[in-house]
């Protein structure tokens, strides 16, 4: 009955084609999405004549604030009420999905079937209507029927160009591949990836991830994979020119992702890398990462480390120029774990022609393959006249964390002494080396450009290792209020001295507007830590009334209200 009433269309049925919707769609599992909302454009809106227009708005947002059992009846009022508008498949739609949403899945199907029946020319709303049919019997726990839905959707000319109709096919192919169909799923994913490529790119997205693992893990076939990658305009999440060059990318990338097999599963990983080795054999000649790759898909089923030696080495000797320096460093990385080889690639290398910028490279392959020593071997090899000492200090830090030997390195050759302490210093204070940062802070405390800092630096760390007094006197002579004032009051109150640490609390909060409510809730804080009950008490209501609308005011409000006490008048702040 459904398909006659599509393909006899009358007048009434070319006036409602004319009814343009604006769908956006985004398949997410079992979760009911707004995206998947399908609504009037404005323009059509504007078509209707007020009654109609203010009756619709009304019920839109009703729907959109999430009563759907309100909006149900809103849209069913405005059926009975404008039995000739051209809204009507819009509102009879959101009817039923007014009862889908409100979890009354079973009369939502009757609507939509309503819709299908009447309106079946509509595709925006009829190709929704069977897609929500399919999504209430999956919601229902009926995959069965959700199945044959989709189904319907994906054959039907008209229907599988719906956005939602991607999300509707890709499930279906879920569902078949859940089955071990995995030919008839990759027949679906494949339509998805073309038909929906530019309309509907995450699930033309998730389904070439599909097809790729199929053709590449289940059943390797690097023609059929070939031609999904042209029908979907390349694998890149957006559609492009299909490339050789491209393809081989994503194939290798593939390749890699999905060869990962059980210890135990010889059988399956010889099988699959000597597949992919066979494919891309004879390909490629001038491509190095191509060759690398292949070398080690051949190594993962040999297991014959001379072979892989002699394949890289043979195609390394076969295209090296003299000065490609990078190239000979990215062989280095190919044989990271493997010293001997490491060594003797190092040994091509000319460090005294290279440039900063090569060395660099270098320095940083070096670390990636764990080799310090030749590391330090180049960082010595380094041109007083190679590098400035921003060059040095910027290559120091990127080692900071590996390698204090080498940041000591570079820091000792930079042309201002001055400088080389100074970053010393940081790096023990960042790397929280107090003994070894105590050093070159009293050898900074007397250079003018960078006194402050050492002071500030020295306090830190005779606070980490609780030398109280000696931290303050560090930062009363860094003198950087109010952070060394709160530093200081932090080594009093540690140091069991309270009084004078509420002293330089006060302070903080009569000379620095915007640190004064810190510096009162510290203070509460410190008779807390000292069981001054009544103080703490009166301090933290003190917060609240003299600084109403800080943070502090609110974290004093809530710690009052847990230890059941009145906040003692002021205004919380939110």
């Amino acid at each position: 009955m459904r398909m006659q009433l599509r393909r006899q269309p009358c007048v009434q049925m070319a006036c409602v084609l004319a009814i343009v919707a604006l769908v956006s769609v985004s398949w997410a599992g079992k979760q009911e999405d707004d995206r998947n909302d399908v609504a009037l454009s404005a323009d059509d809106f504007k078509k209707m004549d007020t009654f109609e227009g203010v009756m619709l708005s009304k019920a839109d947002k009703i729907y959109t604030s999430g009563d759907y059992r309100s909006a149900e009846k809103a849209y069913d009022s405005f059926l009975e009420q404008n039995t000739k508008s051209l809204a009507r498949p819009y509102a009879l739609m959101r009817r039923g999905r007014s009862l889908e949403r409100d979890n009354k899945r079973f009369d939502a199907i009757k609507v939509f079937n309503e819709v299908l029946d009447y309106f079946p020319n509509a595709v925006n709303y009829a190709g929704a209507a069977l897609f929500y049919i399919g999504e209430c019997h999956w919601l229902n726990g009926d995959a069965k029927e959700a199945m044959k839905s989709w189904a319907e959707m994906a054959k039907d000319a008209d229907y599988r160009k719906h956005f939602l109709a991607a999300g509707a096919i890709n499930q279906l192919a879920d569902n078949l591949t859940r089955q071990d169909k995995w030919p008839e799923a990759v027949a679906y994913y494949e339509q998805v990836s073309v038909d929906f490529r530019q309309s509907n790119g995450d699930a033309a997205n998730y389904a070439i991830s599909k097809i790729i693992l199929y053709y590449v893990r289940i059943k390797p076939d690097v023609e059929k994979l070939r031609k999904a990658y042209e029908k979907a305009l390349t694998f890149e999440p957006g559609p492009g020119k299909p490339e050789e060059g491209n393809f081989w990318w994503r194939v290798m990338e593939a390749i890699d992702r999905n060869g990962v097999f059980a210890e135990a599963d010889v059988a399956g990983r010889t099988a699959y890398y000597q597949y992919w080795s066979q494919a891309m054999d004879g390909k490629g000649a001038d491509w190095d990462d191509f060759q690398i790759n292949l070398a080690r898909y051949h190594m993962q089923y040999e297991r014959n480390v001379a072979k892989f030696y002699e394949r890289l080495d043979k195609h390394y000797a076969q295209y090296q120029k003299e000065g490609n320096y990078s190239r000979t460093i990215k062989w280095m990385n190919v044989y990271a774990g493997h010293k001997t080889k490491v060594d003797e690639y190092y040994n091509k290398l000319a460090c005294d022609k290279m440039t900063y910028k090569q060395l660099v490279e270098l320095i940083q392959a070096l670390y990636s393959v764990n080799d310090y020593g030749l590391a330090h071997n180049t960082i010595a090899k380094i041109k007083a006249d190679q590098a400035s000492d921003d060059d040095r200090e910027g290559l120091a830090r990127w080692i900071w964390s590996r390698d204090e030997e080498a940041v000591r390195m570079l820091c000792a050759a930079m042309k201002d002494a001055v400088r080389g302490n100074l970053t010393m210093l940081r790096f023990f204070h960042e790397t929280r080396q107090p003994d070894k940062g105590l050093k070159i802070a009293d050898l900074l405390v007397k250079e003018p450009s960078c006194a402050k800092e050492a002071y500030m630096n020295k306090g830190e760390f005779c606070q980490w290792k609780q030398l109280w007094s000696e931290a303050i006197s560090a930062y009363r002579l860094a003198d950087s209020p109010p952070t060394t004032a709160f530093r200081i009051a932090e080594c009093l109150l540690a140091d069991g001295k309270c009084n004078p640490a509420i002293v330089e609390l006060q302070g903080i909060e009569g000379y620095f507007p915007n640190e004064a409510p810190e510096a009162a809730l510290r203070i509460a804080y410190a008779y807390r830590d000292t069981n001054q009950q009544k103080l703490y008490v009166k301090s933290l209501r003190s917060v609240i009334s003299k600084y109403p609308a800080s943070g502090q005011s609110s974290t004093a409000h809530q710690t009052l209200q847990a230890m059941g006490l009145k906040t003692g008048g002021g205004v919380d702040a939110e």
